[in-house]
């Protein structure tokens, strides 16, 4: 059994050229994607309103600041935020590799981290996006001037990010992190004992963490 972990940066271009370098190299047997049914749909479609979550209005507020920082991110390298999940699908099915969605449902994941977050914490959580979004530079959140976007950054940036964001928000660590390694690497693991190689693209900051959970399977 061979396990091959892509990690990619949901706007970076080098990612799209990570992820057919990979399958097109290893050749798998299965490819295992960062998404669940939900978001595939709504990349998909390009309209992320369709599979929008009712939320009370903070959490909301929380969901869409979010959506338009990637969006704006997005913008400046020319590409949208998943779209190299988007690609390893449609390379799997251009090639007749089987392909899974191993995230956990996205409502699990929301309903989860709203449960977890403290008032303070999303009022927090939202100034912080607020400042973000206008440029102001916020750590844990925002990449450096020299950090280039076009390219997944470099394993020291995304562990000094990962400290970051567990100092200042550990329920979004938790949650978003912790949580969904744990599924993922339990999928992975799974389709590791039906599939003689696979292929899994992963965001780069859950590469590690997956890995380690693997290792100790």
């Amino acid at each position: 059994m061979t396990i091959y972990l892509v990690g990619t940066s949901h706007i970076a271009r080098e990612s799209l050229k990570k992820v057919r370098a990979a399958i097109e190299e290893k050749k798998p047997d299965c490819v295992a994607v960062e998404l669940d049914a939900n978001r595939f749909h709504a990349l998909k479609s390009r309209c992320k309103r369709k599979t929008e979550l009712r939320l009370p209005l903070l959490q909301k507020l929380i969901f869409t600041l979010m959506q338009k920082l990637q969006d704006k991110i997005g913008r400046e390298t020319n590409i949208f935020a998943g779209q190299e999940m988007l690609n390893a699908v449609k390379i799997a099915e251009e090639k007749g590799i089987p392909y899974y969605f191993i995230d956990q449902d996205i409502s699990i994941t929301v309903d989860r981290l709203m449960r977890e977050m403290s008032f303070f914490a999303k009022i927090k959580f939202l100034f912080y996006l607020a400042v973000g979004f206008v440029g102001v530079p916020v750590p844990g959140l925002s990449a450096p001037a020299e950090i280039d976007l076009n390219k997944v950054p470099e394993e020291e940036f995304i562990e000094e990010a990962m400290d970051e964001l567990k100092k200042q928000f550990p329920a979004i660590y938790k949650v978003l992190v912790l949580e969904r390694n744990r599924h993922m690497a339990k999928n992975i693991k799974a389709l590791g004992e039906r599939y003689e190689n696979v292929v899994a693209v992963l965001g780069a900051g859950h590469v590690k963490g997956i890995g380690r959970i693997l290792e100790n399977a």
